[in-house]
């Protein structure tokens, strides 16, 4: 998918101090009774934007979120810059309004193949002090695979000296439910976070946070079943992937507006062919007419 944030390692830790700034103004009521006072809740879901191996499988451990607690999650994506609605600066001279807490997960082994076609999974979920998300932080263990066929697998190592990466976190990639519960979703772009080099896979994350409520979708089918291995959706320099299931049917997720070639990449005898001129306009999803590949 198109991906607009980076992974980055994290190089320092942040100790977990709390400090709340008042500004002699009444708090808002939690608009979900079931959220303690002074919480949020946030659910992390996670896709995958595909590769052709067989399997690629992540062992992903502890998921945590980085939260600015003198902030509100409505207000502007800036560092370090006065604000009125905090009658003050964002951040204090020693960060200490910033902190880390973890979400609860369920620890193991992903297989990302089977995330994608607009499949997604709940990866992690749990309330955290009110403010502004930041970023998200991401460990991964050891236990980390890929295989290229049915049969063949190889270690996939994690690239750097650090198991866990971080992803910045914008005011528009976060969906909001009520004024203190949240959803973001994550696209793991593994055609740019796996590589083969020296005669090993590497594995570099790349991903996209995004908010799913307010970006398109492109979805569609191709016949007969199992003849394409790859569908790529085209709009000037971005590319998104998708490895249609059995039936063939594929769907694109996370899709900026814009106008795209969509195009069949054929197998097993089958040609290739290209739909051209499928508009995207900003929240609506677009069924691209079913295409049948011929030998």
């Amino acid at each position: 998918m198109k991906t607009v944030t980076k992974w980055r390692t994290a190089v320092s830790s942040v100790a977990a101090v709390l400090v709340f700034f008042a500004c002699n103004k009444s708090n808002s009521s939690n608009s979900n009774p079931s959220i303690p006072s002074g919480q949020s809740r946030l659910s992390l879901y996670m896709m995958d934007g595909p590769v052709q191996f067989a399997k690629v499988l992540i062992d992903i451990r502890q998921v945590a979120v980085e939260i600015d607690t003198a902030g509100k999650q409505t207000d502007e994506d800036h560092d370090d810059e006065w604000d009125d609605s905090y009658c003050g600066w964002h951040r204090d001279k020693d960060h200490k309004s910033v902190i880390w807490d973890t979400l609860g997960i369920k620890p193991g082994v992903y297989d990302l193949l089977q995330l994608r076609n607009g499949a997604d999974t709940l990866l992690a979920a749990g309330n955290f002090p009110s403010g502004k998300i930041l970023k998200v932080k991401i460990t991964l263990g050891s236990d980390n695979t890929i295989y290229t066929d049915s049969a063949t697998k190889y270690p996939l190592e994690v690239l750097g000296p650090n198991p866990y990466f971080t992803v910045n976190v914008s005011r528009v990639n976060v969906a909001s439910a009520s004024s203190n519960d949240f959803k973001l979703w994550l696209d793991f772009n593994l055609a740019r976070s796996v590589f083969f080099w020296n005669g090993e896979f590497l594995l570099k994350p790349y991903l996209v946070v995004f908010n799913d409520q307010v970006m398109s979708r492109i979805k569609g089918q191709v016949l007969p079943e199992g003849g394409t291995a790859l569908v790529t959706a085209i709009t000037g320099t971005d590319t998104l992937y998708a490895i249609p299931f059995d039936e063939g049917n594929y769907q694109f997720r996370n899709v900026p507006a814009g106008t795209y070639s969509i195009s069949f990449k054929g197998r097993n005898g089958y040609q290739d062919t290209t739909v051209t001129n499928i508009k995207v306009d900003s929240m609506k999803v677009v069924t691209v007419p079913t295409v049948k590949l011929h030998k």
